[in-house]
């Protein structure tokens, strides 16, 4: 039974050691590739202050293109109303007769 938690000991010590060791080596790679990430960074910064501008138009293109669709979708039901009040008036035009006869001249 001791010598299981000998090598259960000795298993853990050397697991942390390589941990250790992989750690050290992370750091020691992150160090050495930082100028090219801080480069990468820049780029990435410069690509997006390029895009601004075209981001920006295809913003105010796709608000104008929802303005048109909500004003449509707010007045396409209004259109039978519409409608309806156009016939009733033009049927009251076309029925409507004078209520005094104008005297011959």
């Amino acid at each position: 039974m001791f010598e299981l938690l000998t090598i259960g000991a000795v298993l853990t010590c050397i697991a942390l050691v390589f941990g250790l060791i992989a750690v050290i080596f992370r750091l020691v790679f992150w160090f050495v590739f930082l100028p090219f990430r801080i480069v990468g960074v820049v780029f990435k910064l410069a690509f997006g202050v390029l895009l601004l501008p075209i981001l920006a138009i295809a913003g105010i293109i796709g608000l104008l293109g929802l303005g048109i669709a909500a004003l449509f979708a707010v007045l396409l039901p209004l259109v039978p109303v519409v409608l309806a009040v156009l016939v009733v008036w033009g049927l009251a035009k076309l029925l409507a007769r004078p209520a005094v006869v104008p005297p011959p001249v």
